[in-house]
């Protein structure tokens, strides 16, 4: 007896087909079993076997109702709508990644033949010349939309290719940084203007991004602190520092100087070319004044002997700087903005001077304190501390018998 809710077969052309519906959803298609007028029924029981596995598969997502139908372009939808849901600020930086997607499968690809052509696309981007990261990023949206598909249910766990990143590569890892000394004599080639934005990013390792965002309205006086709002933070969380004469004495005289520079038109700490030029942004916001400095970054640069290093860098070297003051991880990640240890770790970086400290304090280092007294002292030391006693004793004896 077949109960409401176990679907059906029933014949279409050359087949048997089979349909039903599990959570609102409608499964259909073919058994693949042929429909044969002698059989006696026999070809109609093998077909309602076909819908009892379909059925079972679906109950547990192995199967999903027209996944075969899921393209490319339904992939990059699913990533637009996650992102608009998570309110994510690089949506248009995804959508240009995944044009390097689409320009080789094709927007129409059926999702489930994307995967035995991963490691071509591979070779074909580096062919073209782009970078391992590059291809890390592509590939990880990608895997990103595909887990989103199965979350949706518009694809199948055993249907998501396993696609596999190619490894970092270890020669793109920035590991530049400057010591207090190196930004000081840096400095001195820079404009006064400029000098302020470097110092500031040395002693408050934040992103560049964050600091050319900062009001003086994020300055609080009576609480001797400047916050970092959620809106100009790239990790979406508010951040804030201390900032008075005493505790962080090179921040102040940053933002001294700045408000000797302060201009009544301009809402900006840090000024630049375009101060009095008013910019919108796409969200409505002024844009900051503080535009790109790297030409004249650059040839300071060159002018110490450290070419080639990029202001980021001075965000890992804040973070080394701070770990090598001696201040707890815990406490750093409070002053970046850094969210897990590990990407703490990947900032700190150790150097040579570094492992020779580390070798020297290894070999001053003469083991743990023991409290282990010789066995020929202590015994030694045991008539010392008996004759007393003996001689009390004999004395509280002869009390007794007197």
């Amino acid at each position: 007896m077949r109960l409401r809710g176990d679907g059906s077969v029933f014949r279409r052309g050359r087949f048997w087909h089979f349909a039903f519906w599990l959570d609102g959803e409608p499964h259909q298609g073919s058994t693949l079993v042929p429909i044969d007028p002698t059989a006696n029924g026999a070809d109609e029981d093998r077909a309602r076997r076909v819908l009892a596995t379909k059925r079972e598969a679906a109950r547990r997502g192995d199967e999903v109702p027209q996944e075969d139908r899921l393209t490319l372009g339904d992939l990059r939808e699913l990533l637009r709508e996650n992102y608009a849901f998570k309110q994510n600020r690089s949506t248009a930086t995804m959508l240009a990644t995944f044009k390097h997607l689409t320009a080789y499968f094709g927007e129409r690809t059926k999702a489930t033949r994307i995967g035995a052509r991963i490691e071509r696309y591979v070779a074909e981007r580096r062919a073209e010349g782009a970078a391992w990261g590059s291809v890390r990023i592509e590939l990880a949206l990608v895997n990103r939309a595909f887990r989103l598909a199965v979350k949706k249910k518009r694809l199948s766990a055993r249907s998501r290719p396993d696609i596999e990143l190619p490894p970092e590569d270890p020669n793109a890892i920035r590991e530049g940084f400057f010591r207090r000394a190196d930004v000081e004599r840096l400095c001195q080639h820079l404009p006064a203007v400029i000098t302020d934005v470097v110092l500031f990013l040395f002693f408050c390792p934040w992103r560049i991004g964050a600091a050319r965002k900062l009001e003086w309205r994020d300055y609080s006086a009576a609480d001797r602190a400047l916050t970092l709002r959620r809106a100009a933070n790239k990790t979406k969380r508010p951040q804030q520092i201390p900032l008075d004469p005493v505790h962080t004495p090179e921040l102040m005289a940053v933002l001294e100087r700045q408000q000797g520079r302060r201009r009544p038109e301009c809402p900006f700490i840090f000024h630049g070319r375009n101060c009095g030029t008013v910019r919108p942004a796409k969200d409505g916001t002024r844009r900051p004044c503080l535009g790109n400095f790297r030409k004249a970054w650059d040839t300071a640069c060159a002018a110490i002997g450290m070419a080639g290093r990029t202001p980021h860098d001075l965000r890992r070297s804040g973070v080394k700087h701070y770990i090598d003051a001696g201040v707890d991880p815990h406490t750093v990640m409070l002053w970046s903005g850094h969210r897990t240890e590990a990407m703490l770790r990947r900032y700190h970086i150790v150097d040579l001077d570094d492992l020779r400290r580390a070798g020297k304090r290894a070999s001053d280092y003469r083991g743990p304190a023991t409290n282990v007294v010789p066995l020929g002292a202590r015994t030694a030391a045991k008539p010392t501390t008996a004759e007393p006693l003996q001689e009390a004793d004999s004395a509280s004896v002869a009390s007794v018998r007197g």
